[in-house]
């Protein structure tokens, strides 16, 4: 009777053990899977590796070294973690590095384009980091978007959370790694940089000033400078008045491109990161959460009770015309577009409408053709 108390004992020491190792192991990340899993996809989105473009599509899986373009397209991406990432049209990123094994950082490097990111709460040794030649952005558990158009400096805006922002070196050259190794007046300019972190907090935008080009160039030219000590408090000042900080109103259309960023089940993103094949099932998935997503956004447009043009423009800053192929005119703002379906408000009421439905949309001052007038 004793020996089977011990063999119990025994087993449930080991059981406890084991689920406290695989908690542990949860808790700092270990167990994470590394990889980008697409869960939604939009027109001719191209991923390319080892030389060769790839078409993206639900359930394929991300790797580091992979680079994106979406071209006219769309691209949401979901970690093991359950960090959510948007890639809209015309966007270039490439994937530096992936947490997961024995990396805890990922790290996305973004030519051109615009990203919206949602992360859950990052644990303590986690880190999240989008990246440009001229910045960084570490993420600290936030919503935020983060844009680059090309040859221009970086814009973020945060939602929720902080993100702390350093700069690099001046977008009129980027500067390589190898090359900044070999010149002490590189380091030293790098070194200046990284200890001036510009923290943005939530309902904070950030732009950095055309300014900081020509700063960081002087910078350089005087680094030579025996008297550059006693200069470089004063550097440090203007650097950071490079960076122009505001607060912002959420645009209600902004916040319904997040509130459309929806997460699909963890377990799918398990599953394709253990390379089983759960493309249809993520695609299923994420239509169901994209449908509830979509009445949200729907009931809180209809809560304004806008019905006039005047209205309608005041809340969302814009006009626009939206011309179907069947001649209804809705006059209003489009809320959001995901996929083939957009939302309009218009002052008929609130609809959804499939892209296909759609000859073109006309502004207030441009039009933008969807298709071609017959």
């Amino acid at each position: 009777m004793i020996r089977k108390l011990l063999l119990l004992f025994h087993i449930l020491l080991l059981a406890g053990f084991a689920g406290s190792c695989s908690k542990n192991s949860f808790l700092t990340g270990s167990k994470s899977k590394p990889g980008l899993v697409v869960i939604f996809v939009s027109g001719k989105v191209e991923i390319q590796r080892d030389g060769k473009d790839i078409p993206a599509a639900s359930g394929m899986i991300l790797q580091k070294n992979d680079s994106i373009k979406t071209n006219n397209g769309s691209l949401d991406l979901q970690t093991s973690l359950g960090h959510l990432i948007r890639l809209k049209s015309y966007t270039n990123l490439s994937i530096d590095a992936l947490h997961g094994e024995l990396g805890e950082e990922t790290s996305l490097a973004i030519k051109t384009g615009l990203l919206l990111i949602k992360t859950n709460k990052l644990s303590q040794r986690e880190q999240f980091k989008v990246s440009t030649p001229t910045a960084i952005a570490a993420v600290r558990g936030t919503a935020f978007s983060f844009e680059v158009v090309q040859g221009t400096l970086p814009k973020i805006k945060v939602y929720e959370g902080m993100v702390a922002m350093t700069l690099k070196t001046p977008v009129s050259m980027e500067i390589p790694s190898d090359k900044i190794a070999e010149n002490p007046n590189f380091q030293k300019l790098q070194k200046l940089l990284e200890e001036n972190e510009i923290i943005i907090s939530e309902e904070e935008e950030a732009e950095v000033k055309p300014q900081f080009d020509e700063l960081a160039q002087t910078i350089l030219n005087r680094l030579d400078d025996a008297n550059i000590e006693n200069s470089v408090q004063n550097f440090r000042i203007d650097l950071l008045k490079t960076v122009q900080k505001e607060k912002f109103e959420e645009d209600p259309r902004e916040s319904a491109d997040f509130e459309t960023l929806v997460k699909v089940d963890e377990g799918m993103i398990d599953a394709a990161l253990d390379r089983k094949l759960v493309g249809k099932e993520i695609e299923k998935d994420h239509t169901g959460k994209l449908s509830i997503a979509l009445d949200k956004v729907e009931s809180i447009a209809g809560s304004k009770k806008l019905e006039s043009e005047e209205e309608i423009k005041k809340y969302y800053s814009v006009l626009e015309s939206v011309h179907k192929i069947d001649s209804t005119v809705l006059n209003g703002a489009v809320v959001t577009q995901i996929g083939d379906v957009m939302l309009v408000h218009s002052t008929k009421g609130i609809f959804r409408v499939n892209v296909s439905d759609v000859e073109y949309i006309k502004y207030k001052n441009f039009d933008v053709v969807t298709k071609k007038k017959k």
